[in-house]
């Protein structure tokens, strides 16, 4: 026949009739003619990996000789009502991933020869079929990720001869796992996550000897961990994570010598970690993050040279971190933030290549960073902060690539310089160094972090100037310089930097003009000029129209022209000073400012707390002198004007209603000691 020459086609020899059609991975689509049903010779139909839609032929039940149906990996729909008792030599049915939906086939139980049935990944529902237990011939089992309900039947413990079964997913079961699974004695793969389970695990699940990988992850389990797990002498990989399990890791787990991955994340263990566990052959991931895990890490977790990820973030760990965690160079994970872990980083992980992302933030770590560690070639991400840690940035002389998007070395109590190199970084996005003891000049290196989405150097001792380079940080969205010794203009630059939201170089010593340009990015949601040197009038244009008002407090020679704020120079100020007498004088009138501040603040404070709203005395004032004068105390007309409308404005600063924008303490008696200077603040 012509057919036989088709591709996916095969015939037998004798007959020239068509046995095979195997167009899996075709990429083909559509829906199935019926005409398929009529090749009553077939045995073997697999038309897997394709995006076949609409329901598979009714007369499927013609294929008397049909051994292997795979359906798997289309869009077929429908429900699976065949006439099932004609398919006697079938053996394997595979349905996974359509979009089959209601109940699951009850003719499937008819099938005599029938050892791997999947019906995974599609939208049936209601409960397994008890008589799904009466399939004793099945070596291969899965309905996992469906909608499916109700008690896991025990009858499935009949099934002796299964290999494999796979439960779990987007199913919602009630109750918890039958203690009969344990009769499953030639079981290999058990999958029983995600789906809704509760109660202890079932003792009799250490007698399945054979059992290669068991999956009972994200349910609601609780109690504690059976010590007959530790006789699975085959078990390879263990997943028991986000449940509600308590207690110790059992010292039985020892016997667990070709386990490659423990999954305990998410529970409620406690205890320390058993040093048997560190001792394991073959361990090459463990997981234990989110418990109450105490003690040290064990100091041989490592030595077998295999371990590739290790995360026991989250607990209350102590100790050192050990030597050996990258003996084998093949340590790509490395977690081990928020816990009480103190001493050194140890020098091998600057040696450890293999490196991808290390978090080891949140502890009591000192010493330096090992020479090396952050230029490691596979470093992706690096999370140091909160720790002790101390010593200077080495500089780096390599130019090889760095793969480092991410690095977090904030609130340690580094120092020295920043080194050039820091502009090898090419791929970074963040970098976070706030709170060290950096010194010296911010190197124009910077500008070579053409990714860099968010920079960070702010609480740090950093003088000198703000490269202009940083404008070549195209990318940046937050920039902050806050509180450090900078000083000299903004630079002008900073406007290239189109999509910047939040910029602070507050509390520097930086002076001269605001750069009006910046109002012009209409990015720029958060700036803070505070507390510098700055001088002249507050841009009224763009971006600037919006900022608060405490974004420029702090600055002596700034004034706010929209205020009506400018008509007095530094030059005109002084002026005014020498005419009012002796030094004494200027030195009372100081005196009665402060005090009328803090009387001032005490009025308003009260004011605002009774009507509990701020609006009446914004309304009243209209931020104009005649409004201020309405509600000052009549006893206070002999003092300067201009000088009771700034103090009124610290006041009204006192009262914002988001405690975010009102001043410290700190901060209102700086603001009032600058208040016998004129044009220094305006209301919003």
């Amino acid at each position: 026949m012509f057919l036989c020459s088709w591709a996916g086609i095969r015939c037998d020899g004798l007959n020239r009739s068509v046995v095979s059609l195997d167009i899996s991975n075709y990429n083909l689509s559509g829906t199935l003619s019926p005409a398929i049903t009529e090749l009553r010779t077939l045995v073997n139909v697999s038309l897997s990996g394709n995006g076949f839609s609409g329901t598979f032929p009714s007369g499927v039940h013609k294929l008397a000789r049909l051994q292997n149906l795979n359906i798997s990996n289309n869009g077929l729909s429908g429900s699976l009502d065949w006439e099932f008792s004609q398919l006697k030599e079938l053996v394997l049915l595979d349905a996974y991933n359509n979009d089959f939906n209601g109940s699951l086939p009850l003719g499937v139980t008819q099938l005599p020869k029938l050892k791997r049935l999947d019906f995974g990944g599609n939208y049936f529902s209601g409960s397994i079929p008890p008589s799904y237990g009466n399939m004793v011939q099945l070596n291969y089992l899965s309905v996992a990720g469906n909608d499916l309900s109700g008690y896991i039947p025990r009858e499935l413990g009949n099934l002796t001869n299964l290999r494999q079964l796979l439960l779990g997913y987007y199913n919602e079961f009630e109750g918890g796992i039958p203690p009969e699974i344990g009769k499953l004695i030639n079981l290999f793969h058990l999958d029983l996550a995600n789906c809704g389970l509760e109660g202890p695990i079932p003792l009799e699940l250490g007698n399945l000897k054979k059992l290669d990988t068991l999956f009972l992850q994200t349910n609601q389990l609780s109690g504690s961990i059976p010590a007959q797990l530790g006789n699975l002498s085959s078990l390879r990989s263990l997943d028991l994570s986000n449940n509600a399990l308590t207690g110790d890791i059992p010292a039985e787990f020892s016997g667990l010598r070709e386990l490659t991955l423990l999954n305990l994340f998410i529970n409620k263990f406690h205890g320390e970690i058993p040093r048997s566990i560190a001792e394991l052959p073959k361990l090459e991931v463990l997981k234990l993050w989110h418990n109450n895990f105490t003690g040290a890490i064990p100091s041989k977790l490592g030595q077998n040279g295999k371990l590739i990820e290790l995360d026991l973030s989250s607990n209350k760990l102590t100790g050192v971190v050990p030597k050996s965690l990258c003996f084998g160079r093949q340590l790509k994970i490395l977690i081990l933030l928020n816990n009480f872990l103190f001493g050194p980083l140890p020098d091998d992980l600057g040696k450890c290549d293999t490196l991808v992302r290390v978090r080891m933030g949140q502890n009591y770590l000192t010493g330096s960073i090992p020479r090396g560690f952050l230029y490691l070639p596979e470093l992706s991400l690096v999370e140091l902060q909160n720790n002790y840690l101390t010593g200077q940035l080495p500089q780096e002389t390599r130019k090889q690539p760095s793969k480092l998007s991410q690095l977090n070395l904030s609130s340690n109590r580094l120092s020295g310089c920043l080194p050039a190199s820091i502009g090898n970084f090419s791929g970074l996005q963040i970098l976070l160094l706030s709170g060290n003891q950096f010194t010296g000049e911010i190197p124009s290196d910077v500008g070579r972090l053409q990714s860099v989405l968010k920079l960070d150097v702010s609480r740090n001792n950093f003088s000198g100037t703000i490269p202009p380079e940083i404008g070549n940080c195209l990318s940046l969205t937050y920039l902050d310089f806050s509180q450090n010794q900078l000083s000299g203009p903004i630079p002008v630059q900073i406007v290239q930097i189109h999509i910047l939201n939040y910029f602070n170089v507050s509390w520097n010593q930086l002076n001269q003009s605001l750069p009006k340009e910046l109002g012009s990015l209409k990015s720029l949601t958060s700036a803070d000029f505070s507390h510098n040197d700055f001088s002249g009038s507050i841009p009224q244009t763009g971006q600037y129209l919006f900022f608060n008002s405490t974004s420029f407090v702090g600055n002596p020679e700034l004034c706010d022209s929209s205020a009506n704020l400018c008509k007095y120079s530094s030059t005109s100020a002084s002026e005014d000073h020498s005419q009012t007498g002796t030094h004494s004088q200027v030195l009372g009138k100081f005196k009665l400012v402060f005090a009328l501040g803090l009387l001032l603040c005490s009025f308003v404070f009260a004011t605002v707390a009774i009507i509990k709203t701020r609006k009446w005395t914004k309304i009243q004032t209209n931020s104009q002198k005649e409004g201020v004068i309405k509600i000052l105390d009549k006893r206070l007309d002999t003092v300067p004007m201009d000088e009771a409308m700034q103090v009124f404005f610290v006041a009204v600063l006192c009262v914002q209603e988001q405690s975010v924008e009102r001043p410290t303490m700190r901060e209102v008696v700086q603001m009032l000691a600058q208040a016998k200077q004129p044009n220094t603040f305006y209301m919003q």
